[in-house]
């Protein structure tokens, strides 16, 4: 009875932080023509971009999005267009709600 206790009360502050919920980051290409070729999310306390969450021959076309789930923190993302131009977001915090961005010309690094 003890054991089915704690894991029971266990479960209710998982349940009560938030450790369940995931969040999603969605980038919409707004570029106009041109195409996303990479989308890279790390949290920001990494010194390193995560891998390429879009697959190489999948590019993400003017006015489509895309999601990355993730947990609630706070996180740098980066997208590359294909002539190689970077759009970057620091230490942006998510927790509560989604991010979401959509990625125009003036963005560009």
């Amino acid at each position: 009875m003890v054991k089915f206790s704690l894991a029971a009360a266990l479960l209710m502050l998982f349940i009560a932080t938030g450790c369940f919920d995931p969040e999603k980051i969605i980038i919409t290409n707004g570029l106009e023509n041109k195409n996303i070729e990479h989308i890279y999310v790390s949290r920001g306390s990494e010194d390193e971009w995560g891998i390429n969450s879009l697959p190489e021959w999948n590019p993400l076309l003017p006015g489509e999005s895309h999601e990355v789930t993730i947990t609630p923190d706070t996180y740098d993302v980066q997208v590359v267009d294909e002539d190689g131009n970077t759009y970057t977001i620091w230490d942006r915090e998510v927790r509560e709600d989604d991010l979401l961005w959509e990625v125009i010309p003036t963005d560009v690094d």
